[in-house]
């Protein structure tokens, strides 16, 4: 491939992300069990999401995030679809300043008050097909909440019941993605699809052929020019510049 298509390559395989990849994904290591281990998330608006098995030695997924107003913030609570998982039902609480007392079956920062949102009573949960990853879940909460003042929230995914099991926890709703996290798609996908435990055998996402060739020749063209940056999103307003120039008006 000649270095000067390289940019439309890649502009091609960054305006099919955003379709196909609704959240930037974190794999939970089973440390973030409570406030002081939680997972930081520096723009809760940006749409990013947490696998976490649920274990006896890590039963509860922490997320935590600042704002520096109020603002409104769309929460979701989902399971692997996997049969053995079928009634798993966990719950989702929402901490932090200028909300009710709360009372949960385990310890919270003090002076956070707080909302929880169950979903034992779901049963028909929302099946959600994710093609970017070839998974899918059920999803048991989907919340858009007030946020209202600024400060330091929580989020805390739990299993009332006290079973064990797998979920995921997603905030926000922007897609935001890079060139790194594109490099790092391979590993991503394989991390999520075991998650999910979908079978060796079967078929990857249909785009993935296509961005491989794409990324086997990134490496090539960036020797050649360096560096660049990647403006403006989709829908005819793609823009690549050298990281020396500046961005388009």
């Amino acid at each position: 491939m000649r270095t000067r298509t390289m940019p439309f390559v890649v502009a091609i395989s960054l305006l099919l992300l955003p379709t196909a990849w609704a959240h930037q994904p974190t794999i939970s290591d089973g440390s973030a069990v409570d406030a002081e281990h939680a997972i930081e998330f520096a723009d809760v608006q940006v749409s990013r999401v947490a696998y976490h098995e649920v274990t006896a030695e890590a039963a509860q997924l922490w997320i935590t995030f600042q704002i520096d107003q109020p603002q409104q913030l769309k929460l979701q609570l989902g399971v692997p679809l996997i049969e053995r998982l079928a009634e798993f039902r966990p719950a989702l609480a929402l901490l932090g300043p200028g909300l009710p007392t709360v009372d949960l079956p385990f310890e919270t920062p003090e002076g956070l008050g707080g909302r929880v949102f169950r979903s034992e009573n779901v049963t028909e949960p929302q099946v959600f097909d994710e093609p970017f990853t070839g998974t899918s879940s059920w999803i048991v909460v989907e919340e858009t909440v007030e946020l209202p003042a600024a400060g330091r929230y929580y989020v805390v995914a739990y299993v009332p019941s006290g079973e064990t099991g797998k979920l995921w926890t997603a905030l926000g709703e922007l897609e935001v993605f890079d060139l790194d996290d594109i490099a790092e798609l391979a590993e991503v996908v394989a991390q999520v699809r075991a998650f999910h435990e979908v079978p060796e055998g079967a078929a990857p996402p249909c785009f993935l052929l296509p961005l491989g060739v794409a990324l086997t020749a990134l490496p090539l063209w960036r020797l050649r020019q360096r560096s660049f940056r990647w403006y403006g999103g989709c829908r005819g307003q793609t823009q690549l510049g050298r990281a020396d120039q500046a961005p388009p008006a």
